[in-house]
């Protein structure tokens, strides 16, 4: 039970980061919808498309999943479930499709050399500083996808970034923009301000002893000692488990030999190529054309007529026609392509400079140049000893834990009403919890899935254990409550205290609210702040000219300032604001000063400009998919959401 829920949370995890990384900007929610028959109906339809029911379903729960991996616990469950969230699956995967279609209109188009670069690029698929083909298979396998799909999902994706990227970086700020944004950032105000504290008219409240019984007897429900529980627990952690594991010289020797290739850097070869295309669906005629253009270049460059950086920059030139493709590939490491040819011909060169015969290969003939070679290294045992043990012992602690768990998570099942068993068994000691109420208490009692347990309709009226709970990896209990105290009814003496308090803050902020009205009316007509302050007991304070920024202002007074309206010349823009302690204040802005042009370095204003350009790129791009969107017929099925 407890694997599986792990398991199933590892999947979700590399669900929510593969979603992170294909945000390019619109594939959140799996690129393998282009690709999948649709199921029974359609969530909708888009021009000469459709959404699949299944594929909408498939979104919306990992969009849930992401949602829960990013926020936990403090997550609102309401949210998952509201049609807000359901709503903005659906609008997503519709602004997907038409930015894909808008893509193909303008032939974007993205090359085997963009998708391999992108796809190596990926820090998911990245094990001891590179692309790991393997990892990235199973990586794939585990979520369902096909190495095709997901490429040409990935493809797609780039090429709307590349309308996206089209977009943004084409705008510009202009000058006068420019000077607008640094005259209203660098604004500076001059203020001042007076505070009435609360605490001034809370110290002379005197607060009646009938008051206090009146307000006990009209809120009897408030006044009550909380309902308390005490619980017996058995805990198990990994790390201390982790602590009692020793590993023997042999264990550790076996090992490395049997890991040895992960301590050792294989063989690296970087290369360049000249790729000559060859379409899908070309013909044995079109293919020998293909072969012999290609094995023309790579005599040329045999024959010296051409270097091979010639024969590439003539390629680069003429990738345009969709004939041509070149450049550098980095570094390619054995097991990288699914075809053995590509990398056959790679390890069959001898030395930097060599270049290969014609290559075939799906996409075309590929002529080879290898341009670095990295010889293979290994590390010795001595070198990786430290770091093999403690792996060694994580793993058999981690084996070890998920074995006790599940015989804690079995025994305390098979025994419910008793932690005995289980503690007998496996030698853990029960430990005890002070008491706590539903707000939590300290130690293990401060934990919400422990709150929450103790005071579930199981483990407190029925009075069983409860489930292993997971309160972090490699930590975890079981609970079952040892003692339980109904909430009770407490006297007018235990609450006597409380409720002066409660009475004399109200009493006091309705006489600070009147106070403050009266200021503000006799601010308006013209009475200084500082006469004010004198007069009803506030502190009076002259800012004189503050930013947005300024640190030794309070930053709520701060915002009410830059909140209120310029000022008429001779006259003042008069502002309220409440401190979080329930300090009342008033304020005025005297004048208003714009920000110089020069009040910024040039670093600053060329940030200033980058950062206006990309929100009004931003601010177009939007505006474009929501023109393209209007012109798109687009039906939705919200009934079947």
């Amino acid at each position: 039970m407890l694997l599986q829920k792990i398991r199933d949370h590892a999947q979700g995890w590399f669900a929510y980061t593969i979603i992170g990384l294909l945000t390019i900007p619109f594939a959140v929610w799996g690129i393998n919808y282009y690709f999948e028959g649709g199921g029974p109906m359609d969530a909708a339809i888009i021009g000469d498309g459709k959404i699949s029911l299944q594929e909408y379903q498939r979104a919306y729960q990992q969009q849930r999943q992401r949602l829960q991996a990013m926020m936990g616990d403090s997550l609102n469950q309401s949210l998952l479930e509201g049609s807000g969230l359901k709503q903005d699956v659906l609008r997503q995967l519709i602004d997907e499709r038409v930015l894909t279609q808008l893509a193909r209109d303008q032939r974007l188009r993205v090359g085997d050399q963009q998708l391999h670069d992108a796809l190596l690029a990926l820090p998911i698929f990245q094990q001891n500083g590179g692309f790991n083909k393997e990892l990235y298979e199973r990586l794939l396998r585990n979520q369902g996808y096909t190495i095709a799909t997901f490429e040409e999902g990935l493809r797609l994706s780039l090429a709307t970034e590349q309308l996206r990227a089209g977009v943004v970086a084409s705008a510009l700020a202009t000058p006068a923009e420019l000077e607008k944004i640094i005259a209203l950032l660098k604004q500076q105000r001059e203020v001042q301000y007076l505070v009435l504290p609360l605490a001034q008219y809370a110290a002379k409240i005197n607060v009646a002893e009938s008051a206090i019984q009146d307000y006990f007897e009209k809120h009897r429900e408030r006044f009550v000692h909380p309902e308390q529980v005490q619980v017996q627990f058995l805990e198990l952690k990994l790390s201390g488990i982790a602590e009692q594991i020793t590993v023997s010289e042999d264990e550790l020797k076996a090992a490395y030999e049997t890991q040895i290739d992960r301590y050792g850097r294989p063989e690296e070869r970087s290369a360049s190529h000249i790729l000559v295309k060859l379409s899908p669906t070309a013909t044995q005629e079109e293919v020998k054309q293909v072969e012999v253009e290609a094995q023309r270049i790579a005599d040329e460059i045999r024959s010296g007529t051409k270097s091979f950086d010639q024969a590439l920059a003539e390629a680069q030139a003429e990738a345009s026609s969709g004939k041509l493709e070149g450049g550098g590939l980095g570094v390619i490491s054995k097991g990288m392509f699914d075809s053995p040819a590509f990398e056959d011909a790679l390890y069959a060169l001898e030395k930097p400079g060599d270049v290969s015969e014609p290559v075939r290969m799906p996409s075309g003939f590929h002529i080879i140049r290898l341009d670095q070679l990295t010889p293979a290294q290994v590390k010795s045992f001595a070198e990786v000893r430290e770091s093999l043990a403690q792996e060694l012992r994580q793993q058999q602690a981690e084996n070890r834990f998920y074995e006790i768990t599940q015989m804690l998570a079995n025994l305390s099942y098979e025994h419910p009403d008793s932690l005995e068993p289980a503690a007998k068994t496996l030698e853990a000691p029960i430990q005890e919890s002070g008491w706590f109420d539903r707000q939590g208490g300290e130690g293990i009692a401060k934990q919400p899935k422990v709150i929450e347990a103790a005071f579930s309709e199981d483990v407190l009226k029925r009075g069983i254990n409860s489930e292993p709970l997971e309160l972090e990896p490699g930590h975890v209990v079981v609970l079952r409550v040892k003692e339980h105290k109904e909430a009770t009814p407490r006297t007018l003496e235990e609450s006597h205290d409380e409720i002066v308090a409660i009475l004399r803050e109200q009493q006091a902020r309705e006489a600070l609210a009147k106070d403050i009205e009266t200021l503000k009316k006799r601010a308006i007509q013209g009475e200084h702040l500082q006469t004010l302050a004198r007069e009803f007991g506030g502190d009076f304070k002259n800012a004189g000219l503050v930013g947005r920024d300024t640190p030794s202002m309070d930053n709520t007074v701060l915002a009410a300032a830059f909140r209120l309206p310029q000022p008429e010349t001779g006259q003042v823009a008069l502002g309220l604001a409440t401190l979080a302690n329930g300090d009342q204040v008033v304020l005025e802005v005297l004048r208003v000063v714009s920000g110089a042009p020069d009040a910024v370095s040039e670093d600053e204003r060329k940030t200033l400009a980058q950062q206006l350009a990309q929100q009004t790129g931003s601010e177009q791009f939007n505006g474009l998919l929501d023109s393209v969107r209007a012109k798109t017929k687009i039906v939705t099925y919200n009934d079947r959401l």
